[in-house]
């Protein structure tokens, strides 16, 4: 008799966990089929962002944008120095530092835009797994369709080393929840 209750006891148990798992997994998919993503980096400062088509919209220095894949393809930074397996599974989430008419400049690991000082922007000059890379040359006037990725300043993987992008690449807007 003691043996059945324990046996009811932790068949209980796993049907609530069951059941916890369920809801959790339904949740997080509800969640995804609504345009939400948690950032799983560190190269922005919020875990969680709603995706919003960028059909039909201006895309403004400060923005969150997701940046499609194709980027990969067309850097030589990336193909030369980093691990592309990253790239493939996760959307790659950015903040836009400037846009269109814009000078940029990196110089003793600051960042400026038209001249004024956006803050530090360590470049540095391998990967985590000492593969070697180096800056994207500046200054550089952005063109009608160019735009300036900027993350993490200390660690970030973004236009310092891969230089602008084309609108084209910009494939959503991202607006942080948490």
């Amino acid at each position: 008799m003691k043996n059945m209750k324990i046996t009811v006891e932790k068949t209980k148990t796993f049907l609530k966990l069951c059941s916890i798992l369920c809801v959790a997994a339904l949740t997080l998919t509800f969640l995804y089929l609504n345009g939400y993503r948690i950032n799983v980096s560190n190269s922005l400062p919020h875990w969680i962002y709603k995706i919003y088509d960028i059909s039909g919209k201006t895309i403004s220095r400060g923005d969150y944008v997701v940046v499609n894949d194709s980027l990969i393809t067309h850097s030589s930074a990336i193909i030369a120095g980093l691990d592309k397996r990253y790239f493939n599974r996760i959307p790659m989430l950015k903040q836009i530092g400037a846009v269109p008419g814009d000078v940029v400049l990196l110089q003793n690991s600051l960042l400026y835009v038209n001249g004024a000082e956006l803050g530090p922007m360590i470049v540095m000059s391998e990967d985590s797994r000492g593969n070697h890379f180096s800056p994207f040359p500046t200054p550089v006037i952005l063109q009608s369709d160019q735009y300036w990725l900027v993350s993490n300043p200390n660690g970030g993987f973004d236009s310092r080393y891969f230089g602008w992008i084309k609108r084209d690449y910009i494939t959503h807007l991202a607006y942080p929840v948490f």
